[in-house]
């Protein structure tokens, strides 16, 4: 599909080929009378236009031409327009026709032999939604398939849409022993997904990258498989763009965000993973992904318009870009139920709790009054409503994971300067995230406080530290009077010390006990 010059209109512009049929073109600092002129020009060009909707500060367009397709989308509170061109476009052909079946419509959260993302959404009409599928173990193959083949009316499953949010092993990998082993027993009438070119390895290097555990996890090997499956099923494949719209039996699903948003940005593969909103049975479900809210901007980009009722967390409640992002759209989404798509020892114990902005969603958005984790496996009916004893059991299952972890604070007492070893702790730390710990020494004269010693205890580790040795940042302050490096140690006195963690931790001393320890939560 041949395409005018762009920028037109000499605007500050990236471009990026996303993959083998689509590019994507990046405006930035522009006004909305851009996207207006992007249309003319189009109208010009001979270009039609399909679509068009605004919904809050959101503009959206489609055009068609020689079998291409054409998405803008524009934001005006980050005043960023994109322009993604898609050769052979299946968008414009999309058409759905729902079964005569009426059953519940449910959700159900696949339990996996490993973390990673498994969904299973049941439309009314007896056809079914999978998200991704998660790694190719074969007790996930067996798992997925016992819940297509229980829960259809159908002898043969049928799945309306298979979703492939971005290509990590722990979400797509199934799919392709999924279908070499049941292929010949469901019917998959499309796929929707926005996947980069398996040797794209300028904008994602760690594409090719293999998980130790496992023979072969890397995207240049499993992408053109996916591909194969795909072609083999006789499934139609969707490439999905911001702001397309799909309605299936029942349920009509917005893309908010795409590979196109973030690959002039992120290097992360996890920033190009789909976010799809999603209407079905008078309830919003917000399906995040792994998606970075801070390279996609969605909270900037649609402010309440990320409401849902139900919220599947984004990255396993693992964080994806910054905190401070993924709290602003925790505050507008606002959950009344959240699907949490790891364990619950990972969710509680040793991941997903201990990242600030998940337990920012966990201890302090009031409207959540149910977190489903992965295990046990779980189907909700829609609409859902939390029972009214599953806030309580949450904020039990919290609390049990923290003391599990360690505490927050610990203070060691009758200590001396003139011996070296009571300088000498272990450190401890049974999470997934790295403790940042700050020290501080006491004696009896206040003259003589040393303060904001920095150390870290990297995840999974015990380690020994000395907290005045040359492994910890004893001057990391612009302006510290107490620092470590001004004050120094005095000789031969007593002293104590506390640590403060802002992560649970255990510490030890092989001479000495905690004579204090106490839990932030």
């Amino acid at each position: 599909m041949k395409l005018f010059n762009i920028p037109a209109f000499g605007e500050a512009c990236t471009e990026n080929r996303t993959n083998a049929t689509s590019r994507v073109f990046v405006l930035s600092d522009v006004g909305e009378e851009a996207f207006d002129s992007y249309l003319k020009l189009l109208d010009n060009a001979g270009f039609i236009k399909k679509e068009e909707y605004t919904a809050g500060a959101h503009r959206f367009a489609a055009y068609s031409k020689d079998n291409g397709g054409v998405f803008l989308n524009y934001f005006a509170p980050v005043r960023e327009l994109t322009i993604a061109a898609e050769d052979d476009c299946a968008y414009f052909d999309f058409a759905d026709t729902p079964r005569e079946h009426s059953l519940p419509a449910q959700i159900t959260q696949i339990e996996l032999e490993d973390f990673g993302m498994s969904y299973v959404i049941r439309l009314p009409d007896g056809r079914f939604i999978v998200i991704d599928g998660g790694r190719d173990f074969e007790p996930d193959r067996e798992r997925l398939w016992n819940c297509l083949s229980e829960g259809s009316p159908d002898e043969k499953p049928v799945i309306a849409a298979w979703v492939l949010t971005h290509p990590h092993s722990d979400h797509y990998l199934c799919f392709i022993g999924f279908m070499e082993q049941y292929g010949n027993r469901v019917t998959v009438e499309r796929y929707i997904l926005n996947f980069p070119e398996a040797d794209d390895l300028v904008h994602y290097p760690k594409l090719d990258r293999k998980d130790k555990r496992f023979e072969d996890s890397s995207g240049l090997t499993n992408i053109p498989k996916m591909w194969e499956q795909i072609k083999r099923s006789g499934g139609i494949a969707y490439m999905a763009h911001t702001g397309q719209r799909f309605n299936l039996g029942g349920a009509s699903l917005e893309i908010l965000a795409s590979m196109d948003d973030t690959v002039h940005l992120s290097t992360n593969i996890n920033a190009s993973s789909l976010v799809i909103r999603m209407e079905l049975c008078g309830q919003v479900i917000l399906w995040a992904t792994d998606a970075s809210f801070s390279d996609a901007r969605l909270p900037e980009k649609f402010g309440d318009h990320l409401r849902a009722d139900i919220l599947q967390v984004p990255h396993h409640g693992f964080q994806c870009g910054t905190a401070e992002a993924m709290m602003r759209g925790y505050d507008l989404i606002r959950p009344k139920v959240c699907l949490l798509p790891v364990s619950e020892y990972n969710a509680y114990t040793a991941f997903s709790a201990h990242k600030e902005s998940t337990r920012y969603l966990m201890t302090k958005i009031g409207e959540v009054g149910e977190f489903i984790v992965g295990t046990p496996q779980r189907t909700i009916t829609l609409p859902y409503t939390a029972p009214s004893s599953a806030r309580a059991e949450h904020d039990s299952l919290y609390c049990r994971g923290q003391l599990r972890s360690g505490a927050n604070t610990w203070v060691f007492t009758e200590l001396n300067t003139a011996r070296e070893d009571d300088f000498v702790f272990t450190l401890m730390n049974m999470t997934h995230a790295t403790a940042d710990v700050t020290i501080e020494l006491y004696f009896e004269s206040s003259k003589q406080m040393v303060r904001s010693i920095k150390a870290t205890a990297p995840p999974l580790v015990f380690k020994k530290l000395n907290i005045v040795g040359d492994e910890v940042d004893g001057d990391h302050e612009y302006f510290d009077w107490l620092s470590l490096k001004k004050r120094g140690v005095p000789e031969n006195v007593p002293f104590a010390v506390r640590f403060l963690s802002d992560v649970p931790i255990i510490i030890s001393h092989p001479d000495h006990s905690a004579v204090y320890t106490a839990r932030d939560n």
